[in-house]
């Protein structure tokens, strides 16, 4: 009989994919109404040449004021935390990465980058700025225990409350 498991790298990934998304955007003062990992990649035989992963962050601000530079700002940096996270858990190793699964959160960015900076030179320098700009804040302490304490909850496969999110922010960042 044989006892290995499918391979779940896939799902990890994911999970601290919009575990990135979770974090940065609580910290940052959003709501994080929930977060999930789609189970459906499991049972999914097909190879069709595409990543094999889903998962979803409903990220609340509450009231916007659309002429806010600083609420534009939190939405681009939490808009692009999740593919940060996956590229600091894949070790920065940028052959690892599948950019056809955060496609839609890149064409989010472009367009909060749209809103904040008029010429297009000056969005991919934002873009650019901001990556970089996360990839130091994701990788340390506080960010990156609440990162992986999340992801390893998604993990479990139960749906993550906005309050276990708040919960997790308060006790990483309390030991900070």
């Amino acid at each position: 009989m044989d006892w290995t498991w499918a391979d779940d790298e896939d799902e990890l990934v994911t999970a601290y994919h919009e575990a990135g998304h979770a974090i940065v955007g609580c910290a940052l003062g959003a709501q994080i109404d929930r977060v999930t990992l789609s189970q459906a990649s499991m049972f999914d035989d097909e190879d069709d040449g595409m990543p094999h992963r889903f998962g979803d962050c409903i990220v609340n601000w509450g009231r916007v004021d659309p002429s806010d530079s600083w609420q534009r700002q939190r939405e681009l940096l939490t808009i692009l935390a999740g593919p940060v996270a996956e590229f600091v858990y894949q070790s920065g190793d940028e052959d690892l990465l599948d950019v056809r699964t955060w496609a839609s959160d890149w064409r989010q960015a472009q367009l909060c980058a749209a809103a904040i900076k008029p010429q297009a030179a000056q969005q991919v320098q934002l873009l650019r700025e901001a990556v970089n700009r996360l990839r130091k804040i994701v990788a340390a302490d506080p960010c990156w225990s609440a990162i992986a304490a999340l992801a390893d909850e998604l993990m479990l496969g139960d749906e993550i409350e906005g309050e276990q999110v708040a919960d997790l922010v308060r006790f990483w960042w309390s030991r900070a």
